[in-house]
């Protein structure tokens, strides 16, 4: 029994297909109406061997079409369409043929008998560029007569999906000049919220806002070619590269997407997502270098990518939000919206559906909503921001009034033991200097006792230099217990002292020398005992050979500009021949001093009168 049902079933099957198979199209009477789906009154061939039309129609490739739409997604085929259009009224009619997709590359209509000089309408070959969203041909059939047309059309860098209808031309204009308007004012909404974005990205510092303008950017480049506004409003040559450049600028829209949602939703407290997200990052990019080879394209693989994406970005919203990011809430509405826009287009591409065919411009009307809902997370975040700030501060301050005690109570005690440790260390520094000090007054009284039992000259003259240069350390050390400040001498109360005892030390009775002292400056320690040696010796010096008479002056001038000091030492002597006295143990003391001690330089004038100038740097 099973088996003769199975048999009727077959035989009913095949008297089904044969009867379909001697169906045709019928004739599109084009008078009586002002719009016509042609497509469900037509004949198609999807066409993979690139056949002539002449060999199509020879072996009868055409079969009967009783769809409103062609899907065919990501498709390489030629596809073919036959169709007759007939005119039953007593005038003239002329009507324009409307494919509604502005997105084909190669489209051309053959015309009954003139199939040598078809009229090309496609994106990348057509010469009269037109201003319509869609293209379309002009249709003219005289009375009482009847016309047969072959539509070829071909796109490989663009999914295929497209109506074709007969339209009266100035209406079919007014629609479509309606339809460019709301386009036009979706994509400007996009760009002011973009430059929103952008300008607050600097305002915040927030780097997601950064990213959302640039993800803003790639949907309008994007949405401008699929909506047809590039392809009207641009040069066809940029409509070529525009094309061409498909994959780069959807990979651009993955990348700068993924980049805004990782900062947005704060991904690096969600290491997982976060590496999810770099890697998705990678994927795109190495297909935006690699698939926009001629060689390599595949759309399909970029559309593949780009679903995982847009289902991987909405799971990490609801991650985000659920780990206490409030603001992942904003997220998730907005990028729900756009959620359903993408999966429309994307099952429009793979061609599974054809309704993105009556809202094209659904994708910017879902990213206007989404852009201005994330618009608001900046004053949502403020609010936030507000209310956490409020609760923090009310903490802080309680912390506050329970710490300032303490604090008080630790700065008084530290500053006391601080106080305490100066005041000691004053005293351990000051009683430094006080046994330095006798020390070097032991040394110098033991000098002196040698000096008084010596009888010989140039001995005593040597422990008379000695003792002087002794002296002059001796009085800083001086200075440095008397005065309270340890760290820096007033160098010209030091000098003063110094050259007084240098006077006590030659009889006033026989030395007329008078010494001038113009000195301002304070220095260290360390150099002020460099100076004083250096004066001590020029001094000395100065007495004990620079005048035959015992009578003349000596300037000395000391300097201090910032860091630099500056001593001039004169006097009025005979000056002396610097080759004969350069050996000398003074001049060598000065030199060392200065050279290797104060890292200083020293210019000296001694023809007929002494000058030094040196100068060294603290």
């Amino acid at each position: 029994m099973f088996i003769i049902y199975q048999k009727y079933y077959r035989f009913l099957f095949l008297i089904f297909i044969l009867i379909s198979s001697t169906l045709h199209a019928s004739e599109i009477e084009i008078s009586t109406k002002n719009a016509y789906s042609l497509l469900e009154h037509a004949e198609v061939f999807f066409d993979k061997e690139d056949l002539t039309l002449k060999e199509i129609i020879n072996e009868k490739k055409f079969t009967a079409y009783h769809k409103p739409y062609i899907n065919r997604g990501i498709s390489s085929a030629t596809i073919w369409i036959s169709f007759s259009l007939k005119n039953d009224s007593m005038q003239n009619i002329e009507k324009i043929l409307v494919l509604t997709s502005p997105l084909i590359e190669h489209l051309a209509l053959y015309r009954q008998n003139i199939t040598n000089k078809p009229l090309f309408q496609g994106v990348l070959d057509t010469s009269n560029k037109h201003s319509t969203i869609f293209p379309y041909f002009n249709i003219k059939l005289a009375p009482q007569s009847s016309k047969k047309y072959y539509l070829k059309i071909k796109s490989v860098i663009n999914p295929i999906d497209f109506g074709i209808w007969i339209y009266n031309k100035k209406q079919y204009i007014e629609n479509d000049r309606s339809q460019q308007f709301i386009n036009i004012l979706l994509v400007g909404m996009v760009i002011m919220l973009m430059f929103y974005s952008f300008i607050l990205s600097f305002y915040s510092k927030d780097r997601s806002y950064f990213y959302y303008s640039f993800y803003l950017f790639a949907l309008i480049t994007q949405q401008l070619t699929y909506l047809g506004l590039t392809q009207i409003y641009f040069p066809t040559e940029f409509v070529a590269v525009d094309l061409q450049i498909t994959i780069f600028k959807i990979t651009f829209l993955i990348i700068t997407a993924a980049l805004f949602s990782m900062y947005f939703l704060k991904t690096k407290n969600m290491p997982f997502i976060h590496k999810g997200y770099k890697l998705l990052i990678a994927i795109s990019f190495i297909e935006m270098i690699l698939l926009s080879i001629p060689k390599f394209y595949n759309l399909n693989i970029v559309i593949f990518t780009g679903t995982i994406f847009i289902i991987y970005n909405l799971y990490a919203g609801y991650l985000s939000y659920k780990i206490g990011n409030k603001q992942a809430r904003l997220f998730i509405l907005g990028f729900g919206i756009v959620f359903i826009s993408y999966i429309l287009i994307i099952l429009d591409a793979i061609g599974l559906t054809s309704i993105m065919q009556k809202v094209q411009n659904i994708l910017m009307i879902g990213t206007a909503l989404e852009a201005f809902i994330l618009s608001l997370a900046f004053v949502d975040k403020y609010a936030i921001l507000q209310k956490e700030k409020e609760e923090v501060d009310v903490r802080i301050l309680n912390e506050l009034q329970n710490r300032n005690d303490i604090i008080k109570r630790e700065v008084i005690k530290k500053t006391e033991e601080l106080k305490s440790m100066v005041e000691n260390r004053e005293l351990l520094i000051k009683e430094i200097h006080h046994r330095v000090k006798n020390n070097l007054q032991i040394i110098l009284s033991m000098v002196r006792l040698e000096n008084d039992s010596i009888e010989q000259n140039m001995h005593k003259q040597n422990l008379n230099g000695l003792e002087s240069r002794i002296n002059a350390i001796a009085k800083t050390y001086d200075m440095l217990v008397i005065k309270d400040d340890l760290e820096e001498i007033d160098v010209a109360e030091y000098i003063e002292s110094l050259i007084d005892d240098i006077q006590e030390s030659y009889p006033k009775e026989k030395y007329h020398i008078r010494i001038k002292a113009d000195i301002r400056a304070t220095l260290p320690l360390r150099e002020s005992i460099y100076l004083g040696l250096i004066i001590n010796e020029m001094v000395t010096n100065t007495y004990k050979y620079a005048f035959d008479s015992y009578q003349g002056y000596i300037n000395i001038s000391i300097r201090k500009h910032r860091n630099r000091i500056t001593l001039i030492y004169q006097d009025d002597g005979k000056g002396f021949d610097l080759k004969e006295k350069n050996n000398s143990l003074g001049l060598k003391l000065v030199n060392r001093l200065i050279h290797n001690q104060l890292k200083g330089s020293i210019k000296m004038h001694t023809t007929d009168h002494i000058q030094y100038v040196i100068r060294f740097t603290l």
